[in-house]
């Protein structure tokens, strides 16, 4: 890790400079537009596609995003973090793949003079970001619990699909564990982190809590893709009308999950709001104004109720 941390450095040193002399033009010295780095973990997430186009809708006329998208690789979002560094961008918008694991690269920023703002969630080392724009987390896993056990009448089992290893997935499986306790006849019977927080990983797990559970009566997840793969794995089984599943994050896909009547509820996050709160905040680090350091953004329940609204 110190090797990586080493070059790391020593790369964002180098592209510091260049940065510099990338702000100037020939004539007068003029900077150029701003440009503004951001580095996604799944953009074939629409929760993430969505914060993108916030992002870019709240650009101002000159400036420039950099996207690039981790596709839940840490060592791409790294690789891709330092070349924002090497393309002289002010500020870098950053959602972490792990939020531990993203220590270097934060470091390798501040050495480069790069703020950061932690988008989506939050990192271990927060003294290494300029802001954290979250949603409320363990908000979202309290009302995805209220929602399951208004399903299943206060009681049942129940299995959770996870994905400890970011703060934010951390803090939603926090608030429904926290949150069931409430609900005495409702048993959580088994939790398994998916290595990646998509369908494709989530699926098989399914299928395992499904194989192992002839009596199964709902299933919590950290996000609507992995609900994707859950509801895949249930309806191959032929067990759609005994078990329930609920998910965060309010996307088009899962509402259209709730209409077809495939999934309970998803508390709905705001990537528009988070987008551009991102983009705002980034100016202010530019002109040197004042930040908070965690902006939270509230959080809703989608249901069959008002999913049309």
């Amino acid at each position: 890790m110190k090797r990586i941390v080493a070059l790391l450095m020593a790369g964002a040193m180098m592209f510091s400079l260049a940065g510099c002399a990338q702000k100037t033009t020939a004539e007068g010295g003029k900077a150029k537009g701003v440009k503004i780095g951001v580095s996604a973990p799944d953009l074939t997430n629409v929760f993430f596609i969505q914060i993108k186009e916030a992002m870019e809708g709240a650009l101002k006329e000159g400036d420039e995003l950099i996207i690039q998208d981790a596709a839940g690789d840490q060592n791409k979002q790294m690789n891709d973090v330092a070349d924002m560094i090497s393309q002289g961008c002010d500020v870098i918008l950053l959602s972490a793949i792990n939020s531990e694991g993203v220590r270097a690269t934060l470091e390798a920023c501040k050495e480069a003079g790069v703020p950061v703002i932690a988008f989506n969630t939050a990192v271990k080392n927060p003294e290494l970001v300029q802001c954290t724009v979250v949603s409320d987390n363990v908000e979202a896993g309290k009302l995805c619990a209220q929602a399951l056990a208004d399903a299943l009448d206060g009681k049942g089992k129940v299995v959770e699909i996870t994905y400890s290893t970011t703060e934010v997935c951390y803090n939603r499986q926090a608030g429904f564990e926290e949150e069931i306790k409430n609900y005495p006849d409702i048993e959580i019977i088994q939790t398994r982190d998916v290595e990646k927080a998509k369908s494709d990983y989530s699926q098989p797990v399914m299928v395992d809590f499904l194989s192992a559970n002839p009596e199964l009566d709902g299933v919590f997840t950290i996000n609507d893709p992995t609900a994707r793969g859950a509801i895949a794995a249930i309806k191959e089984a032929g067990r759609m009308d005994e078990i329930k599943v609920v998910a965060i994050d309010g996307s088009d896909e899962g509402k259209g999950f709730i209409r077809a009547g495939e999934m309970v509820a998803s508390a709905a996050q705001d990537p528009e709001r988070i987008g551009k709160t991102c983009v705002e905040t980034a100016y202010k680090i530019i002109a040197n104004e004042t930040v908070d350091a965690n902006v939270v953004i509230p959080m809703s329940i989608i249901t069959a109720e008002n999913v049309g609204e």
